[in-house]
């Protein structure tokens, strides 16, 4: 406490110096968190990927031959081996990635029509992504064995439909000229949770859907993800080796590695984020790591200069405190504490400010910082606990240490050494 009335009193007396000081500070932090923040969007559990820490993703299994080619994952394949698999607390397939059947919505006057976003998946689907259902319930896995005409649909295309407010439920939509019964209503998830984010879901047997894209559920290829709690991962890899084996053995001409193209959540958004720096693995290290210490080394040799212009004004009251016996850590230990509360408050305004710019310049931060080609064109829908969260203020406050210990510790250290008669003898 004694150091925040410091502060306090140093904000007062020394009103450009403390501003000068913070707009620093906060420039510096605004810049780092708007990067981490996109990226903890991508990364944390938040709903309805609610699993990402636990998730692993299966787009296609790698043939065991000279080209080393893909082989797809099929329903059967699916149906017989993977579905079958212990380790796993949640599987689901889905058709999405692989499509490009248009999906688009009759209106009431059965002349107009509008586009919208939808995904081919299963029954776990629904499992393993925790939406929030307003209205119903998704459809159950009878309905995806028997390939009925159902579908889930978000609170927003429901307004759209119906009205505001209006009941979805049992409804009929009219989807690429097949009538739908509406099943269930979500809340509107966020197109940053590209997974499972959709205006509407169907059930991938769906033979009459496919049809009109000229398709059967039973030749398309599926994209699995897995949700494997972290405790059975060496668990879930073996069972995997298990699958690829029994697999093989009913395939003995085409063998396939069943784990070369298996990804982590994690693995994926640090692949995507490769490809936007034209870097791979570990190579892509060395484009974030100069770029995030440039981005607060510029400011800290900035803020540094003038904690040593004010130290040097502050020698003389330096000198008779030592003269009386202060210890110079104490004394450093006031400066630096002194400095990490102005840093902290302009940590504090630069937070704000990233947050503003996120929520402002949403629609094309998350295309610069990422690979999200799904959003192009499209205003992403944010959350409050895309904003908050243990993560965000921990580095938010890591790197106001390091600004601080960067750019008051060693001008302070170095001005404390000097002896103490000389620093007496410096003006005031």
């Amino acid at each position: 406490m004694r150091y925040f009335r410091q502060a306090l009193a140093l904000i007062r007396e020394e009103k450009l110096y403390s501003a000068m000081y913070i707009a620093g500070t906060a420039l510096a932090v605004a810049f780092v968190m708007l990067i981490a923040e996109v990226y903890y969007v991508k990364v944390a559990d938040i709903a309805p990927e609610v699993r990402r820490s636990t998730t692993y993703y299966l787009d296609a299994m790698r043939m065991l031959n000279e080209k080393s080619e893909l082989e797809a994952v099929r329903h059967e394949t699916y149906r017989d081996l993977f579905q079958k698999m212990q380790t796993p607390e949640c599987i689901t397939g889905d058709m999405d990635m692989w499509t490009n059947t248009p999906y688009y919505i009759t209106q009431a006057d059965s002349v107009h029509e509008y586009s919208v976003k939808g995904k081919l998946t299963d029954a776990g689907f629904f499992r393993l992504y925790q939406f929030h259902f307003i209205e119903g319930a998704p459809f159950t896995q009878d309905d995806f064995d028997n390939g009925r005409n159902v579908v889930v649909i978000t609170e927003e295309l429901r307004d759209q439909l119906f009205g505001h407010g209006q009941k979805g439920v049992s409804q009929t939509l009219t989807l690429n000229r097949l009538a739908f019964r509406i099943c269930g209503v979500v809340e509107t998830p966020s197109a940053l949770t590209e997974k499972c984010a959709a205006d509407i879901w169907i059930p991938y047997t769906n033979e009459d859907f496919l049809k009109s894209a000229g398709a059967s559920y039973l030749e398309m290829p599926l994209s699995l993800t897995f949700s494997v709690p972290a405790a059975k991962r060496l668990a879930f890899l073996q069972e995997m080796k298990a699958v690829e084996a029994r697999y093989n053995a009913m395939h003995k001409d085409e063998p396939v590695d069943m784990t070369a193209r298996l990804q982590s959540h994690y693995e994926e958004v640090w692949t995507g984020i490769g490809s936007v720096f034209n870097a791979w693995g570990g190579n892509l290290l060395w484009y974030v790591t100069p770029a995030i210490l440039l981005l607060l080394l510029v400011p800290a040799l900035n803020l540094s200069g003038m904690v040593a212009s004010r130290m040097e004004r502050r020698l003389p009251e330096m000198a008779v405190r030592k003269a009386f016996g202060a210890k110079r850590r104490t004394l450093l230990g006031e400066v630096v504490m002194e400095n990490l509360v102005l840093t902290l408050i302009g940590g504090i305004v630069g937070l704000c400010l990233a947050w503003a710019a996120l929520y402002g310049w949403r629609d094309w931060v998350f295309n610069v910082f990422s690979d999200s080609y799904k959003l192009y064109g499209t205003v992403p829908l944010l959350k409050g606990e895309m904003f908050f969260g243990p993560a965000v203020f921990a580095i938010a406050l890591l790197v106001c240490c390091v600004l601080n210990v960067l750019a008051a510790t060693l001008p302070a250290w170095l001005s404390l050494r000097k002896p103490i008669v000389e620093s007496m003898m410096i003006k005031k």
